[in-house]
């Protein structure tokens, strides 16, 4: 994949502490996705993903192209099915492009939030009760490693049947 959101591409370790900041990242980082969003988490954070600009981005990326899509890997995701979690409901509407899984064995506790941007662009908050952590604009290698750990985990887990929309 030959994505270069901008033109520099000098790889920055960012340090945010707070909603807000984090918010304002991971709205700035999905406005470069091109091909995929990859969010890891305890559920499917609401204060992150569940605001209009986040949705506006990730439907743009959904419908952008067959090849694209949107890979989620929650733990649990009934809270969010209760509080009527935005991108459930567009997961719901582009179902070939945005997929929600559940790891395979829940003993497997998830205890951070990690969203990943294409093949150059990450945000992570070591505890998913709390937004603080690091993100970066860009830096292949380190998107690779995560990628290569986020893969091995969606290899695993399987499809969330909670969140399939039925039609009758």
């Amino acid at each position: 994949m030959e994505n270069f959101p901008n033109n520099n591409h000098k790889s920055e370790r960012i340090r945010f502490d707070g909603r807000e900041d984090a918010i304002a990242l991971v709205i700035e980082l999905a406005q470069q996705a091109k091909h995929r969003i990859c969010i890891l988490g305890r559920n499917i954070d609401h204060v992150l993903f569940d605001n209009a600009e986040f949705i506006e981005c990730a439907s743009r990326l959904a419908r952008r192209s067959p090849r694209s899509e949107i890979q989620i890997i929650a733990q649990n995701t009934k809270a969010n099915m209760q509080q009527g979690h935005r991108l459930i409901e567009l997961a719901q509407q582009l179902s070939t492009a945005i997929h929600i899984r559940n790891p395979e064995k829940q003993e497997q506790t998830i205890q951070h939030t990690l969203f990943i941007v294409d093949d150059f662009a990450y945000l992570t908050c070591p505890r998913s009760t709390q937004y603080n952590g690091f993100a970066n604009r860009y830096d292949r290698l380190e998107v690779r490693e995560l990628y290569l750990q986020f893969n091995d985990l969606w290899q695993h887990s399987k499809a969330d049947r909670s969140v399939r929309r039925l039609t009758i």
